[in-house]
């Protein structure tokens, strides 16, 4: 016998389903208390282990590296196998990691080797929970739910996000480092301990015979959609890259502002995602098809807007503030709904592998914007570099999107 989920009081629509609840609760743990390891991990190389300003900042990007050579294989597990175990196991795997490294320093055996090896392993553990996740979501949700699911899921993220990196230094300032992952561990048992328990088997999966990795890469060949959905959003990140790459400069070389401005900027950046992803998880916002693609090009806008107006006195930094809001926010709803588009149109038991390809992508034209940037101010000015970045990102998305308008699944023959 199945139930109906009970209306939500705040908004007079049917609660998500239980499944769907514990997950969004799981990512609210975790994702909470990543923050405090994101601070704690360097300060615990620098303080307790002596480790160089280069040292620490090759742990910072450790976490990261993982993501491309792990994503792909994450995919294919994400296709093959009910994605809530791969769920609770990544959440399970990143607490013993933690702590073994409480462990190891409260026995005064910890260095930098084993602290670099736990960065590593938790990015690994990160990006296999990430794409799971991603493809996840379908499986405790109706399709024409997936719009508000994935704006919940964005809101607690981008609450995180925004409020972390402080609330994790007052807890590393307060506790200590080592106290602090200790934290994020539990943190992990209670979030895998909570998708376990409401877990939700796949409602497709792939076989044996079809689950190679490639397969995403044909999937997302095969489909119009998906093809222009993976290149515009990786111009996209490019073009957002080499934009935040000469952000720092433009705010605090070129026009002099403290970096303590630029950090207003980004908090009021995260201010703006939190509304995004609230507003597009309780209104929706229209079809996901279309709203992405306007979402996206605003991103842009507001991120040049927010450039442009640096060094033009207290209504030039008021005007960044507030552009700097709009870029959160309509990042988020671009988010939401670039990941609602995939859900919907990759072909059944490819969707672990399609996630992974669109991260693929998208995560590998970083480097590339931060690369550019650095040889476009060689030769002109930091708002100048990102204009002409972004007017062809902008051109580019505009051809790219028309033909993501359509929401139908086409699986393989």
């Amino acid at each position: 016998m199945t139930t109906t989920p009970a209306p939500d009081s705040a908004t007079g629509r049917r609660r998500l389903p239980g499944a769907f609840r514990a997950l969004r609760a799981s990512e609210a743990l975790s994702s909470a208390g990543s923050q405090l390891t994101l601070v704690a991990m360097p300060v615990l190389a620098a303080a307790d282990l002596g480790a160089s300003p280069s040292r620490i900042a090759l742990l910072s990007g450790a976490q990261f590296v993982p993501v491309l050579v792990v994503t792909p294989f994450a995919g294919r597990l994400a296709d093959l196998r009910d994605r809530a175990p791969l769920l609770y196991a990544s959440h399970f795997a990143r607490a013993v990691v933690l702590a073994l490294v409480v462990l190891l320093a409260a026995l005064s055996r910890l260095d930098y080797a084993v602290l670099f090896a736990a960065a590593v392993l938790l990015g690994a553990f990160t990006a296999l929970f990430d794409t799971a996740l991603l493809a996840y979501v379908p499986d405790t949700v109706e399709e024409e739910e997936l719009t508000r699911a994935n704006g919940q899921l964005a809101a607690v993220n981008a609450v995180s996000q925004t409020a972390g990196p402080a609330v994790g230094g007052l807890v590393v300032t307060g506790l200590g480092p080592v106290a602090a992952m200790a934290v994020d561990s539990v943190s992990y048992l209670l979030g895998g301990a909570a998708v376990r328990a409401r877990r939700r088997p796949a409602r497709h999966r792939a076989t044996r015979e079809t689950a190679s990795i490639r397969a995403g890469f044909t999937a997302v060949a095969a489909s119009d959609p998906l093809r222009r959905l993976v290149a515009s959003g990786s111009l996209f990140n490019l073009a957002e890259q080499v934009a935040l790459s000469v952000l720092f400069i433009a705010v605090v070389q070129e026009a002099d502002h403290s970096v303590a401005f630029l950090g207003f900027g980004f908090s009021a950046a995260g201010i703006g995602s939190v509304a995004g992803a609230r507003a597009t998880a309780r209104y929706g916002g229209g079809d996901g098809a279309r709203s992405w693609v306007w979402a996206l090009l605003v991103t842009q806008a507001a991120l040049l807007a927010a450039l442009w107006s640096v060094g033009r006195g207290p209504w030039g930094a008021a005007g960044f503030m507030a552009s700097m809001v709009v870029y959160g926010a309509a990042m988020a709803y671009y988010n939401v709904h670039s990941l609602t588009i995939r859900q919907k149109v990759s072909p059944e038991g490819v969707l672990g592998r399609v996630n992974a390809v669109y991260r693929t992508f998208a995560f590998g034209t970083i480097p590339i914007g931060a690369g550019l940037a650095a040889l476009l101010l060689l030769f002109t000015s930091a708002p100048v570099a990102a204009t002409l970045v972004a007017g062809l990102s902008v051109v580019a998305t505009w051809i790219l999107a028309r033909g993501t308008y359509t929401t139908e699944r086409r699986n393989p023959s």
